[in-house]
């Protein structure tokens, strides 16, 4: 049913590994995404078959396969049935390429080829094969199903449906609340995101940035993570990869979306302002029509792993009719 809706406020600690070691088998691959290559690991539930298939999609910065918030998962996901193409991010592990001078597109073209590659498995119904993101994760996914009509459905974990610079600004809010900046601290961390948005995005106002940053860093939350946070030479990475995905809306293209949908997001997220993303989902996406399901767990944050979210997902994807691009 278009726009349907299931909140559930469930209290309840995060766990960070699963209960048991699922049983499961696993084998390295490779795989191209144009002249990058990438690596990764396809784990296979036991039995015969054929099972749905879900491809990990990282959050930010560097990750791969030991980055134990989306391990859990993937072990949480093969012990209910689920295949599962667990890749190394684009620049982290034993994948080549940069995240960090790459696009949103180009990091989902790595998710479509990985997604690709776990449909011609052995044992995997290809008809029922879908993408799951973590955090920045959950931003790409939309865009991945746009690109490829292999896509069947989408999963975003405690991923913002905002605009990334948005979204940034609402994680150094929040971090300057959780390290006891007082009010006029928090408003100059917020003034300082947001000229270092004007210079990343449109190339002006390094000097009134660089300025405010010198007086931040000399005054009393000058030794918080927050204020130090921001970069201070005007070469740093941190400038490349803003420039390329700091006007990245995922929005638009979760309207697009005409496949099944689910958001699990954790009420104590400390990294997404999850009650403002919740209403743009509901007044947006429901009026775009998106078929989804919203889970929400009171108790939870970020890295969110319950073992009732993952029964519930295991239970829809099963439950998802076949889809054949």
């Amino acid at each position: 049913m278009s726009g349907l809706l299931t909140c559930l406020l469930l209290a309840g600690a995060a766990r960070a590994e699963p209960l048991s070691a699922p049983a499961h088998t696993q084998h390295d691959l490779q795989f191209q995404n144009g002249l990058v290559t990438l690596a990764g690991s396809l784990w296979m539930p036991e039995g015969a078959g054929p099972f749905p298939g879900v491809v990990i999609v990282h959050g930010s910065g560097r990750s791969d396969r030991s980055n134990p918030w989306t391990s859990a998962w993937a072990g949480g996901l093969v012990e209910r049935g689920i295949a599962v193409l667990y890749p190394d991010k684009r620049g982290s592990g034993n994948s080549g390429g940069d995240w960090r001078t790459s696009s949103f597109e180009q990091i989902a073209d790595d998710g479509i080829a990985a997604l690709e590659l776990l449909r011609q498995q052995p044992g995997v119904d290809s008809s029922k094969v879908g993408v799951i993101g973590f955090s920045q994760g959950g931003q790409i996914v939309p865009l991945m199903a746009s690109r490829s009509a292999s896509v069947g459905f989408v999963i975003d974990v405690s991923g913002a449906v905002l605009p990334l610079v948005e979204q940034v600004g609402d994680e150094v809010r929040l971090m300057a609340q959780r390290q006891g900046l007082d009010q006029s601290g928090q408003a100059l961390a917020q003034h300082l995101h947001e000229l270092a948005a004007r210079y990343a995005l449109g190339g002006t106002g390094w000097e009134e940035y660089a300025s405010l940053l010198e007086q931040a860093r000399a005054g009393p939350w000058g030794h918080t993570d927050c204020i130090l946070g921001f970069p201070s030479d005007q070469d740093s990475e941190a400038w490349t990869f803003l420039r390329s995905v700091g006007d990245f809306d995922p929005l638009p293209w979760w309207c697009q979306l005409q496949l099944p949908a689910a958001f699990i997001f954790g009420g104590k997220d400390e990294n997404v302002d999850v009650y403002k993303n919740v209403a743009r989902i509901q007044s947006k996406l429901m009026d775009c029509g998106l078929d989804f399901e919203l889970l929400l767990f009171g108790d939870n944050g970020h890295t969110l792993y319950r073992e009732d979210a993952l029964a519930f997902l295991a239970r829809w994807i099963h439950d998802l009719p076949p889809r054949n691009p």
